[in-house]
């Protein structure tokens, strides 16, 4: 067996398999070698978590990948993310629902990882790449300059050695983190959560949970479909995910904060069963009688890195790069960042013989800057979770943002351009992860001080609603744009994006009351926020009702139509303003439905 390749892949997991397939679809010629410690056949269902997608994680494994038509033939169509907000044992069906109101346009799946992965393999196999079955990665040696890198294995079996040989070597180790640990770049995370999960031989639709004579509750899931989505229910400091799997099984899974929820109480099944007892009562009587498949278990599962690709010809994807929270199911995503950063760096090499390392740094700043955005999106939520008005803010916003900025740069492939068109990206990148970072303590600092609750006892949030701002953003990305096109998009949608933003401000106030305004202000320093609400959007929400909406700009409607308006006698806007510190300002640049903040400033 040939041991000379000029891509070794230390890994057979999901970003170790599939970087092998963009590989071989797009540098055919390469030599590509796969190591990978077990041995078929994996098992079914019980195998890894990761098995829900979304939009970019989606994307790169159907189209980059090519595993589309597999896909749809052998794994579920999710239905998007589902969420129920309340407090800890409140009847499903009193709880608020958000989510989709119908099967989303732009498609996401469930996955059968065990299934995912056996099929995989043998993909990989019929094309060509090498795999090495049964055989442990004992060290990865980096020789720099223009030398080989040399791969050193072990087998189990009989317990030989060997060396691989290979211009780049990628590790795709997952949490083992060969070189990350080795070069010292492993950097943990500040997210104090934990999670435990097991499957079961059932198919578990959600409905089963609420009583049949709650009958407008289920007259909601007209097609029956409600039960295909990453369903999150959800309590103080927690959720717990319900994923069903191709095979007919069902995944479910415990994600908790320390602080709320000790992860002591609940790393076993007893445990973890006298748990859900507790939390989540619907849940319990479902899994009464039912036994678990499998029972796994990690504590403190974030940490992230200083840095995942080089121009020596090396980098680390999925699990061996970084892992942040599974709150929207973005593994996927992380493992097609990497993967795509990866291959676009071997391509110039092989084509070239060699790496821009400015490019490559570049590349390596914008997959960190994402990480650490999205660590700022996805931890430390939990006192967020039972309050549906916040909750429903932070989902419209974080779904705007991912749909205006992340996935138009990856759905675009912009990470193939040369360094100096990569810039204006990054840049624009550096704006969007601003406004991210004041929305995100906007968002926790309103669910710790809230007084008012918007729209209590609402049934449902459908998110996207269709049509709306949000939606259409989710639709763009079905689009076949240019790059220039997308760069001025995401250019314009800043303004958008600082609305939205504005738009939160005003329903956060209005949520802490007036005597809480000066510690909101404090806890995310309002005075040192670079937009405010324009004195015309603080005239316009004291208006009458007809009048006001006829005002608003489309995306302040479509933001009141989804989460509701407050109700009863409202503390004048201004007074808000002034118990926060702050006052109205004129932007710029005017306009009188879509221009109500101060244009951005330099970050």
């Amino acid at each position: 067996m040939n041991t000379d390749f000029d891509v070794i892949i230390c890994g057979g997991g999901l970003a170790g398999l599939t970087l092998a397939r963009q590989l071989r679809r797009e540098l055919p010629q390469a030599s590509l070698a796969v190591v990978e410690p077990t041995e078929r056949p994996l098992p079914v269902a019980c195998h890894k978590v990761g098995e829900s997608s979304v939009e970019m994680g989606t994307h790169y494994l159907a189209e980059i990948a090519g595993l589309k038509d597999y896909l749809d033939a052998s794994h579920l169509h999710k239905n998007g993310l589902r969420f129920f907000s309340g407090p800890a044992g409140t009847p499903l069906h009193e709880r608020t629902e958000l989510g989709p109101s119908e099967p989303p346009i732009v498609p996401s799946y469930q996955m059968d990882r065990g299934q995912l992965e056996n099929d995989l393999r043998q993909i990989l196999i019929d094309e060509g790449v090498t795999l090495f079955e049964g055989w442990v990665v004992k060290d990865i040696e980096l020789t720099g300059a223009d030398e080989a890198q040399r791969v050193h294995l072990f087998n189990k079996a009989d317990r030989t050695e060997k060396v691989l040989t290979g211009r780049w070597a990628v590790d795709s180790t997952g949490r083992r983190q060969l070189l990350q640990r080795k070069l010292g770049f492993r950097r943990p995370f500040d997210n104090d959560q934990s999670s435990a999960w097991f499957r079961v031989n059932r198919r578990l639709k959600v409905g089963e949970l609420v009583p049949e004579d709650k009958t407008r509750w289920h007259q909601r899931d007209v097609d029956d479909n409600r039960w295909l989505s990453t369903v999150h229910l959800m309590g103080q400091g927690y959720w717990v995910w319900l994923i069903p799997l191709s095979s007919g099984m069902t995944s479910i899974g415990i994600v908790a904060d320390e602080k709320n929820q000790p992860f002591a109480t609940y790393s076993s099944e007893e445990k973890a069963r006298a748990w859900i007892a507790k939390n989540e009562t619907e849940l319990d009587a479902w899994l009464r009688d039912v036994p678990f498949e499998d029972f796994k278990m990690l504590e403190g599962y974030s940490y992230t890195t200083t840095q995942a690709f080089s121009a020596d010809r090396w980098a680390c994807v999925g699990e061996a790069a970084a892992f942040v929270d599974p709150f929207y199911s973005p593994g996927s995503d992380f493992i097609g960042l990497a993967n795509c950063f990866t291959a676009e760096l071997i391509r110039e090499d092989l084509e070239t013989g060699s790496v821009d390392p400015v490019r490559a740094q570049m590349l390596n700043d914008i997959y960190l800057s994402w990480a650490d955005q999205m660590g700022e999106v996805l931890v430390n939520n939990g006192s967020i979770f039972p309050h549906h008005d916040v909750l429903g803010a932070k989902l419209w916003w974080d779904f705007f943002v991912y749909w205006t900025f992340m996935c138009p740069y990856f759905f675009r492939r912009a990470y193939r351009l040369p360094a100096a068109e990569l810039a204006p990206f990054h840049d624009l990148g550096l704006r969007y992860n601003r406004l991210n970072h004041l929305a995100q303590e906007l968002f926790t600092a309103w669910a710790d001080l809230k007084t008012v609750t918007l729209n209590p006892g609402r049934p449902f949030t459908p998110l996207p609603m269709f049509p709306s701002t949000l939606a259409d953003q989710h639709l763009e990305l079905l689009e076949d744009r240019s790059i220039e096109h997308t760069l001025e998009r995401m250019t314009t949608d800043i303004a958008l994006t600082e609305e939205l933003l504005v738009e939160s401000l005003m329903l956060a106030l209005r949520g802490v009351g007036p005597e809480n305004g000066a510690e909101f202000a404090r806890r995310i320093d309002l005075a040192s926020w670079d937009i405010a609400p324009s004195p015309e959007r603080v005239r316009i929400d004291s208006l009458p009702r007809r009048e006001r909406r006829e005002l608003l700009s489309t995306l302040a409607r479509d933001l009141e139509r989804a989460l509701g308006r407050w109700a009863g006698d409202l503390v004048p806007m201004p007074d808000l303003l002034t118990n926060a510190g702050i006052s109205a300002k004129n932007p710029i640049k005017s306009n009188k439905n879509e221009s109500n903040t101060l244009p951005q400033s330099n970050v």
